[in-house]
């Protein structure tokens, strides 16, 4: 039987936490080993023990705020994968959120379904973007410098980036690609040295912020 995927909630509102609890224990998939309303009771429960897979982190949290935590919640949980479920959308937020090292942006509109599917996409290795999140980013952001020869993306990198963005993992966009996950691998590295950045979602932020990764001409944005 395959293992639950371990969940820890960090959210101060109580009824909108519970309503999330209700989900995730639903589906059987997920296992909500921690709810909690403040990023400092989180932080004394992960050092007397308690772990996770998945982190789903609201930013408007009462003392520390949630971009703030982003880093201790990596440190102290190196291998799991944290999901920003917020309300906040303005661009500066939001990228805050993706460079300090979240793995998926979730605005609270949306379904349940849509929750458990970024679930699923970050715990499969995906990085994906709430579509009101990527719809803004593509319409606001412009490239914030020129780009010199040597931080230019290949073909090959920005065709990768794009489909991580719309949540494929590296197996995935190997299939696709007709290449293994290992050269995947090597094609993402190389993007992230030109773009100066040391994770998926900061990688893609970078590439949309500076013009190098467009999703004008796709029907959908995932």
């Amino acid at each position: 039987m395959k293992p639950h995927c371990r969940v820890i909630l960090i959210e101060d509102h109580t009824v909108y936490r519970q309503t999330i609890r209700k989900t995730l224990d639903a589906t059987g998939g997920y296992l909500c080993v921690g709810e909690f309303s403040n990023l400092e009771d989180t932080f004394d429960a992960i050092d007397t023990g308690c772990a996770a897979d998945l982190v789903l982190l609201d930013l408007g949290l009462p003392s520390m705020g949630g971009i703030e935590g982003i880093a201790t919640l990596r440190e102290k949980l190196p291998d799991a994968r944290i999901i920003i479920l917020t309300a906040f959308t303005d661009r500066s937020t939001v990228f805050a959120a993706l460079e300090a090292g979240a793995h998926g942006y979730l605005v609270k509109t949306g379904s349940p379904a849509r929750l458990l599917q970024t679930l699923n996409e970050v715990a499969g290795g995906g990085t994906p973007l709430d579509p009101q999140i990527a719809g803004m980013v593509l319409a606001t952001f412009q490239k914030l410098r020129p780009i010199t020869e040597e931080e230019t993306l290949s073909g090959r990198e920005t065709e990768i980036l794009r489909l991580v963005a719309k949540g494929l993992t590296k197996q995935q966009v190997g299939h696709e690609l007709g290449i293994s996950p290992h050269s995947v691998s090597g094609y993402l590295r190389r993007a992230f040295d030109k773009l100066h950045v040391h994770s998926l979602p900061a990688a893609v932020s970078a590439a949309i912020r500076r013009g190098l990764l467009d999703f004008s001409e796709d029907d959908e944005i995932p």
